[in-house]
């Protein structure tokens, strides 16, 4: 195509001056006028032309010459072989008034270089991101990841829901922050009630292919996590397991076990105190009982009466514990028997011979037989130690 016009343009100059040469000719001029002296040519005007000074032929001008160089040896011209430079891509011109201070020449950096601290912190931080957090499954659908050993990582997919469980009991402090708040949907939500209520956080992409991060403050920890979305495959709901938790527990238990032993102690230390004060307080108390079986835990500290009712002194753990059935066996058989709770002390509105303590049912149940020594109405004689239907 260049060829073409090369030639083209050359051959519309040789038409040019062919053209001109015409004009020029003797045959299309007027003939010259004769001078008043009627010899020569008139004054001011030029002779007319010879051959000699006749308008040079196309090939003097050198058109030959012109087209060869235009033109390759093989024919191809020498436009196809221009080459356009490159791009320069010219630093972004600063947005608003540019401060007095800043140099005019100044150009924002888009990288930095790093010390030696600073890309061995980067090496630590891309070690745990890629460290190897592996999900476990939990119950009703969760997969469970332990919170610490690595970044976890949370896989969505656009039109489904994603569920990130907290722990129980844990408040979120702040809104969640999102590398893309754009093209993630975020909204917090909140399973059962009180202090053990479930914070949720609910994810929706809104296309596939996105990767970023996400970061949830709680009043007890700062979850970190990676987002990713699939078009097909997600993560329905996520959870985290808490090894320090465990710690903490053992340790509560540890210190839950140590008071309860100092308190029974001081059960055992006060019910010392009493055994020695109330015979010398009270004269018309009989405290000759015989007490069998059952465990510590429902076995009575005591067992006395005034000649109208009967006091039944538990131990402090009985308050903690499921309450006995006092079943009596009186004339007319075994018969269960109603009492009042004062503190430790069960208050029977009657005296008996023979009682028990019985609590459960069936083959495990647990029984404290209750014994006195001497009969009502009968000083000096002595109770049978028999079964008697209790």
């Amino acid at each position: 195509m260049t060829k073409r016009v090369a030639v083209m343009f050359a051959i519309a100059l040789v038409t040019v001056a062919v053209s001109a040469q015409q004009a020029q000719s003797p045959e299309q001029k007027p003939p010259a006028a004769k001078s008043q002296a009627g010899f020569g040519p008139p004054p001011n005007q030029a002779a007319p032309p010879t051959k000699d000074s006749a308008v040079p032929s196309p090939e003097k001008y050198g058109f030959t010459e012109a087209l060869k160089k235009l033109q390759g040896e093989d024919g191809s011209t020498h436009l196809l072989h221009t080459t356009v430079p490159p791009l320069v891509l010219a630093p972004t011109p600063s947005v608003g008034p540019r401060s007095k201070e800043v140099p005019r020449d100044f150009v924002v950096k888009r990288d930095v270089p790093l010390t030696a601290t600073a890309q061995e912190a980067v090496g630590v931080s891309r070690q745990w991101q890629n460290g190897q957090n592996i999900p476990a499954p939990g119950k009703d659908g969760r997969v469970v990841y332990v919170y610490g050993a690595g970044m976890p990582v949370m896989v969505c997919s656009p039109l489904h829901i994603c569920v990130i469980e907290l722990q129980p009991g844990e408040k979120i402090v702040g809104e969640p922050q999102i590398g893309d708040s754009v093209r993630w949907d975020i909204s917090p939500a909140i399973a059962g009630s009180g202090e053990d209520a479930m914070p949720l956080i609910v994810l929706k992409p809104l296309q596939a292919g996105l990767d970023t991060t996400m970061m949830i403050p709680t009043d007890r920890r700062a979850y970190y996590l990676r987002l990713q979305s699939k078009p097909d495959d997600y993560l329905a709901r996520v959870a985290f397991a808490y090894p320090e938790d465990q710690g903490q527990q053992w340790r509560q238990y540890a210190r839950q076990q140590e008071n309860a032993d100092r308190q029974l102690k001081e059960e055992q230390r006060q019910q010392g105190k009493q055994t020695r004060v109330l015979p010398d307080a009270v004269d018309a108390v009989y405290w000759d009982y015989q007490i069998k079986g059952g465990d510590p835990t429902m076995r009575p500290t005591r067992v006395l009466d005034d000649g109208v009712k009967t006091y039944i002194q538990m131990p402090l753990a009985t308050q903690r514990t499921e309450a006995p059935v006092l079943v009596v066996n009186g004339p007319d058989g075994a018969e269960m028997v109603n009492y009042r709770v004062k503190d430790d002390v069960y208050i029977v509105d009657r005296l008996f011979n023979r009682a028990a303590l019985i609590v459960g049912v069936g083959k495990h149940a647990r029984k404290v037989e209750i014994t006195r020594k001497t009969e009502i109405g009968a000083p000096g004689k002595k109770t049978e130690e028999k079964g008697g239907g209790l």
